[in-house]
Parts: structure tokens; C-alpha cells; sequence
């Protein structure tokens, strides 16, 4: 007997391409659309780029290949169009073994019901082609609706456009709870590793249960806290910086960038919060004694500042975050499903809106 392919037993999960017709195509980069955590969209000429594309020689080559993908980033728009699809090109289709494609590759359109946001539909990639339609729903009632459609977390995303209903509007969104955003440095679980969707993230989660824009800039096992980095993200009109690198350093490597770190966001912002974020319960790895050395050397970090008198640094225990034991937290013991995010992000979020909010 011939081994046959899941999907060609189960056509449900199949993947479905746009069957669409008449739409009327928009390109992701029309003023129309509101787009969200590209830090310097305006001025990268339409690319997907979480970096200037002035600093492709200031960063070493592989933050700079990771700031192609647009993790956490996302359209947001108002529309009363009857159909709705994608045409996206990536650029290439390539997927990790432990993260779906769907969170890796692919999109996800979020609607707002009752002033919160929730999945509407999945953009599920091509296994074959880097380009792909997908319809993201058809022939619905004409009326006005906040979309908000994440982009890829692992790929670098070359095109995108949107096909409308020919008669459509496309107007600017709602406005948000802060107009400054949050902005996130750090690793591969900022980055995204591994939702099961883009938006699943946890950077991307915080961003909807606090009704904020956010920045990922995590760069999957290259947030090493490089000054050049820090200069770059001192650009930023943020509200509040999180640094959340800790995991890609070594116990030197964290205590000699840190302080640095702070001292440029600083210089360039001297009241805007700064929240330390320690190193998660990852598994078995919990008590490893460079594990316990970095927790204390954040934390030093952080009653350093304090005593300064620097009232607007704060540090939140990543060990609190996602409790050691957490049932099906993580895929591989590090890198956490979309529990473990959803986890993280609802402990997170009060913190980071108790530091805005004091500040309002």
C-alpha cells in the first residue's frame, strides 16, 4: 500500500489557495494602512526591516538577516470590504523542525469584537513556493471593521498586498492607549520562538491586552546587548524599553554590556522607564549556576541604578513569568508554545501597564 500524505486523508487539512476574483489589489506600504513595530518604516522605503537599512553595516550579519523578519509587526486598518485576501512573497520556504510554518512563514488576521482583538483567520504558507494567495474570508456583510494582520515572526517578508472588495474603504484604525510603544530587545523567545501563529507571541500578546503598540527587536540568538544596538534602539520615541537578553550572553558577557546598555538609553532618554526582564525557569535549567549568576547580576544591575536615583528602572523576575513546572510551556525545554507565551504575556502585562500608567 502506497503511504499516502495527512492531507490527502484529511482534506480539512488541506491547505486552501484564493479562489478570489475582481478584488482590488493594495500594496501593504499605502498610507491607507496603519503599519505597527517597524520602528523606521517611514523611512525604509517599503521594507519589512525591524532595523534602518542605514545600519546593515553598523550590526554584524546575522542581527541583520534576523531584523528581516518582521516579527510582532502588523497592519492595522478599518474596513468595510465584503472579501479579503493575500498575496505575500517570502523569502524563501525554508521551517525550523520544532516551529510550525504557520508562526514561522506565515500571517494571521486578528478582528476587534467587543473592543478586543481575536483570530479571525490563519495565512497558512506555501511548503513550495515562497509566493503565495491566500483568501482570508469571502462574500461577509459590508460593514465597518478593525482589522489587525500580523506578519511573519522567522521569515523575511520580500511582498505583501492585500486585495479589498472594489468599493471598499480603507481608513486609519483606532487609536491606541499610549501613542509612544513599548519596545523589546532580546532573544529568540522575543523574537517569537516558537508560536504556533504570528501574533501568538508573547511581545505581540502584551501588545493586545494592553491596547499598545509594540517593537520586537529580539534577534534569535544574537541579543548579546552590543552597543551599537543599544544606539540604534536609543533612536526610538519609546514609552518603555524591556530589555530581555540575558539568554544569548554568558555570565561576563552579561555583566560587561548591561550597565553600558542602560547608560546609552539613558543618556537619550533620562525619564523613560527601563524594565529589566531575568532570565524564565527554563526546565531542568532553572538552578544551573550560570542561570542564578545572571538573575543576580540583572538584579545588581537594577539596585545600582535605584540607588543612583534612578526612579524609572525597573526589573521584574523571569522566574515569575513562567513558573518552574508550567504545564506544556515549552516545545524543547527553552522555547515556548503559545501557552507558555500566553502565560508570560498575563503575567507581564500588569507590570508593564503598572510602570506606564504610574506615569500618566
Amino acid at each position: 500500500m502506497t503511504q499516502k500524505r495527512i492531507d490527502e486523508l484529511d482534506k480539512n487539512l488541506q491547505v486552501e489557495t484564493s479562489t478570489a476574483t475582481g478584488l482590488h489589489w493594495v500594496s501593504a506600504s499605502d498610507p491607507r494602512f496603519t503599519m505597527r513595530g517597524l520602528a523606521w518604516w517611514s523611512s525604509n522605503d517599503g521594507r519589512f526591516s525591524r532595523l534602518p537599512l542605514r545600519s546593515e553595516s553598523l550590526v554584524r550579519e546575522p542581527v541583520w538577516q534576523l531584523a528581516q523578519c518582521p516579527a510582532s509587526a502588523c497592519l492595522d486598518f478599518r474596513s468595510d470590504t465584503t472579501d479579503l485576501a493575500v498575496r505575500v512573497t517570502n523569502a524563501d520556504t525554508y521551517v525550523m523542525p520544532h516551529m510550525p510554518a504557520s508562526g514561522s512563514n506565515g500571517l494571521i488576521l486578528y478582528t476587534r469584537v467587543a473592543g478586543q482583538f481575536h483570530p479571525w483567520r490563519t495565512v497558512v504558507p506555501d511548503q513550495e513556493h515562497a509566493s503565495f494567495e491566500r483568501d482570508l474570508f469571502r462574500d461577509q456583510p459590508a460593514c465597518l471593521r478593525d482589522f489587525r494582520l500580523y506578519l511573519p515572526l522567522y521569515k523575511s517578508l520580500l511582498s505583501l498586498n492585500l486585495g479589498v472588495s472594489p468599493d471598499s474603504q480603507i481608513l486609519p484604525p483606532a487609536p491606541l492607549q499610549i501613542d509612544k510603544p513599548v519596545v523589546f530587545y532580546g532573544t529568540s523567545i522575543t523574537q517569537g520562538g516558537c508560536a504556533s501563529t504570528a501574533g501568538a507571541d508573547f511581545v505581540s500578546t502584551v501588545g493586545r491586552l494592553l491596547n499598545l503598540e509594540v517593537v520586537n527587536l529580539g534577534f534569535s540568538g544574537n541579543g548579546r546587548g552590543e552597543a551599537e544596538i543599544a544606539h540604534l534602539i536609543a533612536e526610538i520615541d519609546a514609552s518603555l524599553f524591556v530589555l530581555d537578553y540575558v539568554a544569548n550572553t554568558d555570565i561576563d558577557g552579561l555583566r560587561n554590556t548591561l550597565p553600558r546598555f542602560i547608560e546609552i538609553l539613558r543618556a537619550a532618554h533620562p525619564q523613560t522607564p527601563i524594565l529589566l526582564q531575568g532570565p524564565l525557569s527554563y526546565g531542568g535549567q532553572w538552578t544551573a549556576p550560570h542561570v542564578v549568576e545572571q538573575r543576580a547580576i540583572m538584579m545588581d544591575a537594577y539596585l545600582r541604578c535605584r540607588e543612583r536615583g534612578d526612579g524609572q528602572i525597573h526589573f521584574v523576575d523571569g522566574f515569575s513569568l513562567i513558573p518552574f513546572g508550567t504545564d506544556a510551556a515549552y516545545v524543547d525545554g527553552v522555547h515556548p508554545t503559545d501557552h507558555g507565551f500566553q502565560v508570560l504575556a498575563e503575567r507581564l502585562a500588569p507590570m508593564i501597564a503598572q510602570i506606564l500608567y504610574q506615569r500618566q
